[in-house]
């Protein structure tokens, strides 16, 4: 027998230093820390960080340093003053404030991000504990803070977007309304400006649920010859466009190849499982697909139409649905905001459920209710109900079925 296996303690009873920094019960060891998970994070997100600075320029960066600082600020003072535990450590409060800049558009007062900071750190996180205590995502809880408080400056009717021959150099207050503007490649920032004032494509898109009159005739094809009406794809700029990030919005929310790209990297370090941003993303797909627009009928009467995928053939639905995903901040949710370790489901069922009622929520509230953070919106409702999804979706009983497991749960509560 080995020589380490025959070893008995020492005479005098005190075990040595080494074996006293060693646990002796069979305990599961972690191959990275926390800390390890909020930097690794922390690092994933700067890519979409990255891809905005360079799309809306210096103050994007300058926005997300004012969000850093003042999330890391407030949680230390917070805790100087109540000694609250789970408030000890920095780099959560840096990730919640580089997640709570990717929300924010490039071009707003320097004391938005001081105000968001304040809401998603002591209401979103210090009241409730600290790390791992709280229910709700605590840069989203800022964002909708921002929103509520300070509407016109959140939500202006056309947002500035830099021209591609001032890219990162350029000042994304100094901006000039277009009203030709068909696409962003290739064109020269106008006379005087660094960047155009434009619609987001979201505010086009919600034209076709707003209300009781219709202002697109048809998604691309027109029924009649009558040429009337305009078409809503002829209104949207390019779709490679809207994939790179070249359109109006938050610093973090336009580039869905780098927002994608970043979140597999998480999914491949298994900080996020892939099953929550997948239904998520195939949910509100799905919801888009088949919700009912309005468009013009004949005679200037409004017809309704059902599963828009398939109304003018598939090319055209198709091309729809994918608009009316990367028109907004969905993916930057999907795949950085719902997958919050603390606020969503523990268990991959629990997580399925979660990331369906995101994509529904998220989109009926995109098509319908027209607020301007749907997603952000939908996570935090399904935030609200994790504690049930959890309490119903637990592990089942070696030997039970999962449907008898359920209803004998539901039957005891």
């Amino acid at each position: 027998m080995a020589e380490h296996d025959t070893q008995s303690p020492p005479a005098s009873g005190h075990a040595s230093p080494a074996e006293a920094t060693q646990p002796r019960a069979p305990f599961l060891h972690a191959m990275e820390g926390v800390r390890t998970i909020y930097l690794v994070t922390l690092a994933a997100a700067c890519a979409p960080l990255a891809a905005g600075v360079i799309l809306f320029g210096w103050r994007s960066l300058l926005v997300a340093a004012i969000s850093v600082a003042s999330c890391v600020l407030i949680e230390k003072a917070y805790y100087r003053s109540t000694r609250t535990p789970a408030l000890l450590g920095r780099s959560h409060a840096a990730m919640t404030g580089v997640l709570l800049a990717l929300t924010l558009p490039a071009f707003v007062p320097w004391y938005v991000p001081i105000i968001a900071a304040v809401f998603a750190i002591v209401v979103g996180k210090a009241i409730f504990g600290g790390v791992g205590h709280f229910l709700w995502q605590p840069a989203l809880l800022g964002r909708l803070a921002v929103a509520v408080l300070l509407p016109a400056t959140m939500n202006p009717t056309s947002w500035p977007l830099l021209a591609q021959n001032r890219l990162m150099v350029g000042d994304i207050t100094r901006a000039q309304q277009v009203d030709d503007y068909r696409q962003w490649r290739g064109r020269p920032a106008p006379a005087g400006a660094d960047a155009f004032l434009l619609t987001r494509p979201s505010e086009t898109l919600a034209a076709l649920t707003a209300g009781e009159t219709a202002e697109y005739r048809a998604l691309a094809y027109p029924d009649d010859d009558s040429g009337a009406g305009g078409q809503l794809l002829m209104r949207l700029p390019p779709i490679n466009e809207m994939l790179y990030g070249a359109t109006p919005g938050g610093i973090g929310e336009t580039c869905a190849i780098v927002i994608v790209i970043a979140g597999l990297y998480l999914i491949y370090r298994n900080y996020v499982k892939w099953q929550l941003p997948l239904a998520f993303i195939l949910t509100a797909w799905a919801v888009a697909a088949v919700a009912p627009i309005q468009l013009t009928g004949p005679a200037d009467s409004i017809r309704t139409v059902w599963w828009p995928l398939l109304a003018e053939g598939g090319d055209v639905g198709f091309t729809y649905v994918n608009y009316q995903l990367l028109s907004g901040e969905l993916l930057l949710a999907a795949f950085f905001m719902a997958p919050e370790m603390t606020s969503r489901p523990v268990t991959s069922g629990g997580q399925v459920i979660f990331g369906i009622g995101c994509g529904i929520i998220a989109m009926l509230l995109k098509l319908y209710v027209h607020v301007p953070i749907p997603s952000y919106m939908a996570v935090l409702a399904m935030n609200t109900l994790t504690p049930a999804i959890d309490a119903i979706w637990r592990p089942r009983v070696l030997g039970q079925r999962r449907i008898s497991y359920l209803k004998s749960r539901l039957r005891w509560r």
